[in-house]
């Protein structure tokens, strides 16, 4: 017997075995014993076992026996910014499957879909996939996941039909009923809610006209219009206010209730939040201790003595899941009468909180802690830029000596927290954000990274320790609960990150948390800290909810969930509530593990569309931004940075806005270009590489508002004609071009003639496009 059968036949048996849970591929290597030089024995070996369908890859990297297959695959369609079409399985065992555009029928992104698998052979054959490519084909559409869309209204002779802005939808839309006088309402920027009950195969998407927003070119439809696209609003429904009212009214009349609570109204409590917040929903205080010790206390609004669950207010909350914060609003997760008016820890007012009490030594270990129902009376508010400020020269007007002191006393302690928290392996790095500013129009007038503050941080270490102690009593009590999960990277990601930070001059590949703090300390103030570290974070797995409470990769905690924020974030509330039930002794808990598991899903999803709505918020202000940068002759140059390359060309990021581009390699010159194989170089045949991270200089060549799309092209270069120049380092002088786009280039008008046929979208994303 070979050795390599020897060792497919260990890990055949491993995989049988009822004890045994998927693993990763590292994991897989430790526990099969193989020494660091037989990976790619390992490797090899899963690879003939999944070709013989005795093993499979599933999520998260993880290796196991193949599922047993019924034929069909339940799940959720997506489509990436990069045209690809994917099902990701209902089964958290099973990985993503591609799917052809041409097999997807009429599945619309976030669709729950049925599909089936198709063969290797077949796969390849029919939809042009490579060998190893896991492919399926849609069977049908189990239920829409849109109700509404916003696009351009267009017309054949026939019918009307949208033109959907989201350049994810892969279709137009026809109208069932367009507007009167359809004349009127030609071009302009629509609202339509989608009206098929059963989708059906060779059928097209069919909506009702609802609503003419006018001018698709309107500053002021910019963000509307993207809320209504999503179902969203930033208003609450009748029954959801009146709801409130009657909460409004109850405390009007018999005030809170107060019994039980323990009475912290004489502590020295403070809020410190961001300036523009109205809503304060934790407050913090520090008191010391006899030999060097501290108690921490963090007291969040008690959210869930005013919202019951199952209430008109509840089911509002969890439909939204969490507060969403766009460019220039938030789209709330409770009602502002609710949250402001009555659960806000407005300073010199009695608020009923819920209280984490910790107590803490000089190092930063946590030695005690305890959990209650409180009352308080908040002595301070303050913002970030305050507490900074102090920080920084020792000034804070009109406050109090007690609360000067007690900054000092959490400022002692934070550091201390902070600096054993990762020194026990949580990972230290982090990427600027980008603010947007806006006139009273909304039109984008200029933007500011901003970083975070000691302020910042110091907020931020006093939340994660209430959060753990709170995770931690409910996973000991052995009641279900809802618990944050980060687990560590893929062996893909790990990979890829290798060979990324390779590229960039590190030779080691990291293996730990340890090894990723080592690498983004050792770029510290250098050129490459921002590429080293986007690196980093871009090849970590997204955190999640979940009923299992595994480790948080990112803070290296055993034990983590979220209880601070229960004004915006759904299962912070839910936390709040089983809570309660352990400390008042409730023999039942207050969810079962069925319920948790939807909500843990649920709120996972609202989160990630969230956090997609925040990032396109501001993208659309940006590619504004640029829009009118370009139409002003203000084309650059700019200094940006590499950040990764494909087939097309070379994906630039602009250092001071973040703005992404594709600078297309037929603007480097005549040659042709190759990306290397682990995608981190291309070469041409006469010319140096470009490589992830090298900094370069650029000019606007295109702006494309509707698929929020940025071209460059090098300085002396125009569009169609390639500069003959090599890129010039960041920094260095140059001309200034003229505006390299010609102004006259005319949209084509597609013309229908075929009665019932339905014009057929443009592809969502250009030829060329760099998102992924």
């Amino acid at each position: 017997m070979t050795k390599d059968n020897d060792l497919a036949r260990r890990v055949a048996a491993l995989f049988s075995s009822p004890k045994y849970h998927p693993l990763p591929e590292r994991d897989l290597s430790k526990a099969l014993r193989l020494g660091s030089g037989q990976r790619g024995a390992l490797r090899q070996v899963l690879c003939d076992l999944e070709k013989q369908g005795r093993a499979a890859p599933l999520r998260g990297g993880r290796w196991g026996a193949a599922p047993v297959s019924t034929g069909q695959i339940t799940g959720t369609f997506r489509v990436r910014l990069n045209g690809s079409c994917w099902i990701i399985p209902d089964d958290p065992q099973q990985a993503p499957m591609w799917i052809d555009p041409q097999a997807c029928g009429v599945a619309m992104n976030g669709d729950r879909i049925q599909a089936v698998p198709v063969r290797r052979e077949v796969s390849a054959r029919m939809f042009g996939a490579s060998d190893d490519t896991r492919a399926a084909r849609v069977v049908r559409v189990l239920e829409r996941k849109r109700q509404w869309v916003v696009g351009i209204l267009q017309a054949t002779p026939y019918y009307a039909y949208v033109v959907p802005r989201d350049s994810l939808l892969r279709s137009n839309i026809k109208l069932t009923d367009p507007p009167a006088k359809l004349e009127v309402h030609l071009g302009n920027l629509v609202v339509a809610r989608i009206t098929e009950d059963e989708p059906s195969e060779g059928q097209p998407v069919t909506a009702r006209f609802v609503e003419d927003l006018g001018d698709p070119d309107s500053v002021e439809n910019d963000i509307p219009a993207l809320l209504l696209d999503r179902g969203l609003s930033d208003a609450f429904p009748e029954s959801v206010k009146k709801a409130v009212k009657h909460v409004q009214g109850r405390i009007a009349r018999h005030g809170p209730d107060l019994r039980g609570r323990v009475d912290l109204r004489q502590k020295r409590i403070m809020t410190i939040d961001p300036a523009t917040a109205h809503d304060y929903d934790d407050a913090v205080s520090i008191d010391p201790l006899p030999g060097g010790r501290w108690k921490l206390g963090v007291h969040i609004a008690d959210v869930a003595a005013f919202v019951e669950p199952g209430s008109e207010i509840d089911r509002e909350a969890l439909r939204r899941g969490n507060s969403t914060y766009l460019v220039d609003r938030v789209v709330h997760m409770l009602p502002k009468d609710l949250t402001v008016r009555v659960c806000s820890l407005q300073p010199g007012e009695d608020h009923l909180a819920h209280t984490v009490e910790m107590v803490f030594n000089a190092r930063g270990d946590m030695l005690d802690s305890t959990t209650f129902r409180s009352v308080i009376r908040s002595k301070a508010c303050l913002s970030y830029d305050q507490v900074q400020t102090f920080f920084d020269d020792g000034r804070l007007p009109g406050l109090s000596g007690e609360i000067g002191e007690a900054l000092r006393d959490l400022r002692k302690l934070a550091r201390a927290i902070r600096a054993l928290r990762f020194r026990n392996g949580a990972l230290d790095y982090s990427l600027p954000e980008v603010k947007c500013e806006l006139d009273e129009r909304g039109q984008p007038v200029g933007f500011s990274k901003r970083g975070a503050t000691e302020a910042y941080n110091l907020i931020e270490e006093c939340m994660l320790a209430a959060n753990r102690v709170v995770a931690r009593r409910v996973y000991e009590a052995r009641v279900p609960g809802i618990y944050r999960v980060h687990d560590e990277p893929s062996e893909e990601q790990w990979a890829r990150m290798a060979d990324e930070l390779r590229s960039l001059g590190h030779r080691s590949a990291p293996e730990n948390a340890a090894d990723l703090n080592r690498i983004a300390r050792s770029v510290l103030g250098k050129p490459d800290q921002y590429i080293v570290t986007l690196t980093l974070l871009r090849n970590m797995k997204r955190a999640v909810y979940e009923t299992e409470c595994r480790s948080h990769f990112g803070l290296g905690f055993d034990h983590y969930a979220h209880f601070t924020s229960p004004i915006r974030r759904y299962p912070d509330l839910v936390l709040h509530r089983i809570l309660i039930g352990l400390e008042e002794g409730k023999r039942t808990p207050a969810y079962s593990k069925a319920e948790i598991e939807k909500l843990a899903i649920h709120c996972s999803a609202t989160e990630r569309e969230s956090a997609d709505l925040e990032s396109q918020s501001v993208q659309i202000k940006r590619i504004r931004y640029y829009a009118d940068q370009l139409a002003k002759g203000e084309t650059g140059p700019f200094q940006g940075t590499v950040i990764s390359l494909n087939p097309k060309g070379l994906i630039v990021e602009l250092r001071d806005t973040l703005q992404q581009g594709m600078l297309p390699y037929h603007a480097l010159g005549r040659e042709r270009y190759f990306v290397a194989e682990d995608g981190c170089s291309a070469r041409s045949r006469k010319g140096s590489p470009f490589r992830l991270g090298q900094p370069v200089e650029v000019v606007l060549a295109a702006v494309d508002e509707t698929r929020r799309r940025v071209d460059f092209h090098l300085p002396g270069g125009t569009p169609g004609r390639p500069s003959d120049r090599r890129p010039r380092p960041a920094g260095s002088a140059g001309r200034n071009p003229r505006n390299p786009i010609d102004k006259k280039q005319k949209k084509k008008a597609n013309t229908f003639r075929r009665k019932g046929s339905m014009p057929r979208k443009k592809n969502a994303t250009p030829k060329g496009s760099h998102k992924s």
